[in-house]
């Protein structure tokens, strides 16, 4: 499995305003082992922890905006098309469809995601204290 190369020709035309400069060798490295072992994290918790991404998914919001930024998290879909649409889109994997499980997902997308997370309830209680 090769790492990505985080340059602009992987990313869709459309999200070109977002992407950030290309990183050095040493950076890059690293950010792919980060993503990879966050895929393994996604694995683990859309097979085995069910009952934490249905929890999850009742916090999320927004709707996917089908930009492939995810798709090329720690290798290149080969799923996607030359304007990365998934061209499996109804029928992709578990963890595709679980895909962002919590708010650690998001940090890792080239772009940024259609989808977002409400703070959990303890954040929210700090953020508006009463009174």
């Amino acid at each position: 499995m090769a790492p990505t190369t985080d340059s602009l020709a992987d990313v869709a035309a459309a999200n070109l305003p977002y992407a950030r400069a290309p990183l050095g060798p040493a950076a890059r490295m690293g950010l792919w082992f980060l993503r990879f072992a966050c895929q393994v994290r996604r694995q683990y918790l859309s097979r085995l922890r069910p009952g934490y991404v249905a929890r999850a998914k009742v916090l999320r919001r927004g709707e996917c905006r089908r930009c492939g930024s995810c798709c090329n998290l720690t290798f290149h879909c080969p799923f996607l098309d030359a304007d990365f649409r998934c061209t499996h889109y109804e029928k992709r994997t578990l963890t595709c469809r679980d895909f962002p499980i919590d708010a650690v997902d998001l940090r890792l997308t080239r772009v940024p995601c259609g989808l977002s997370f409400d703070p959990p309830e303890e954040e929210r209680s700090r953020a508006n204290p009463p009174g």
